[in-house]
C-alpha cells in the first residue's frame, strides 16, 4: 500500500499545512511549546520524545489525530503549569519521536503512554487527552487504572463512527471549506485574529505515520460497553459546535461513567483550547483540584 498517494490523508495534511502557513505570522501570548527543551524515552520499540514544564503533581497530555505535542495551546500548557509539572510527548511514529511499523492501534498507543509513565517513574499522573488522545486515554485507564489518576476527556468520543465520518467529510473539502472547518462561524467573526494565535509544529509529520493511524482508529471497537467499568474522576470537555467528535458523544459517556463531569462550551468547535484556553484551563484547574468522592 502506497500511503503517500491515499486520499484519505488530504484532510490532515491540510491542516497541518493552515497551521504552519497561518501561524507563521501570528505572535504568541506565551513562549511556544517548542521553546521546551525535547527529551527521549525508550518504550518497546519506540523512543518517545517528550517536553516537560512545571513543577507539582504530574499531569500527561496526549495529542490527537495527526497531530504532535508542538501543536498543543500555547497559553493553555502555560496556565496549567503554574501548578503541575505537564508532560507533552509525540506519539509513535510523530515529530520528534521515532518511527515504527508496528500498526498503531489505540491499544498499542495506550501501552506506549503506560510505558512512558513508567519510564518517567510518574506516580499515578493524571491524564489529558485531545480527540484521539481522549481514546487513548480511555484505553490506558481501563487497562491499567491503577497506573493513572483523574481523566480529562476532550473532544472525545466512545465509538469510531462519528469521528471517521467527520475525517471522512474532510477529505472531500475544499481548501477554503477545510479552513472555514477550523472553527465556528459566528466565532471567528467575533475573533479574527485566531488564525495568527496557532501554533507552528517544528516538525511535519509523515504520510505514513498517519495512515497507520486512520487504520487504527478504523480498527478500535469502541469503548461504550465497557465506560462503566471506569472508577476514577472523569472530565468531559466538549464545544457545542465540535464537527469532529459531537457533542452527543461526550453526553452518552457521561451518562455510562459513574460521577463524570460534563462541561459543553457554547460555540466551541473541536479546536475549543485555541478558542479560550484560559477559560479551558480554569475548568480543568478546579476538576483536578477537587475531592469528589465524599464516603473516602
Amino acid at each position: 500500500m502506497i500511503f503517500r498517494h491515499s486520499p484519505l490523508l488530504r484532510s490532515a495534511l491540510a491542516i497541518l499545512a493552515l497551521l504552519v502557513l497561518l501561524a507563521a505570522c501570528g505572535q504568541h501570548r506565551v513562549a511556544p511549546v517548542t521553546a521546551l527543551p525535547v527529551h527521549f524515552a525508550q518504550v518497546e520499540d519506540v523512543r518517545l520524545a517528550y517536553r516537560t514544564i512545571g513543577t507539582g503533581p504530574p499531569l500527561l497530555m496526549i495529542m490527537g489525530y495527526a497531530g504532535t505535542m508542538d501543536i498543543w495551546d500555547a497559553t493553555l500548557v502555560d496556565r496549567l503549569a503554574k501548578t503541575r509539572r505537564v508532560i507533552l510527548f509525540d506519539n509513535r511514529s510523530m515529530g520528534h519521536s521515532s518511527a515504527s511499523d508496528a500498526p498503531a492501534t489505540m491499544e498499542r498507543m495506550a501501552r506506549d503512554t503506560l510505558g512512558l509513565i513508567q519510564a518517567l517513574n510518574l506516580d499515578r499522573p493524571d491524564v489529558l487527552g485531545w480527540s484521539m488522545g481522549s481514546i487513548i486515554a480511555q484505553e490506558m485507564a481501563l487497562a491499567r487504572p491503577d497506573a493513572v489518576g483523574k481523566l480529562v476527556l476532550y473532544g472525545s468520543a466512545c465509538q469510531p463512527g462519528p469521528v471517521l465520518d467527520a475525517l471522512d467529510r474532510m477529505d472531500a473539502m475544499s481548501h477554503e471549506q477545510l479552513l472555514a472547518s477550523l472553527f465556528p462561524a459566528e466565532w471567528v467573526r467575533r475573533n479574527p485574529g485566531v488564525y495568527g494565535r496557532l501554533p507552528v509544529p517544528a516538525l511535519p509529520s509523515s504520510p505514513e505515520a498517519m495512515a497507520r493511524q486512520r487504520q487504527g482508529m478504523r480498527q478500535w471497537p469502541g469503548t461504550a460497553d465497557r465506560l462503566p467499568e471506569l472508577r476514577g474522576p472523569v472530565l468531559l470537555l466538549v464545544g457545542e459546535e465540535d464537527n469532529v467528535t459531537p457533542v452527543a458523544q461526550s453526553v452518552t459517556m457521561a451518562a455510562l461513567i459513574r460521577g463524570a463531569w460534563l462541561v459543553r462550551f457554547d460555540g466551541g468547535g473541536h479546536w475549543l483550547m485555541y478558542q479560550n484556553p484560559d477559560a479551558m484551563a480554569e475548568v480543568v484547574e478546579t476538576f483536578l483540584g477537587t475531592r469528589q468522592d465524599l464516603l473516602d
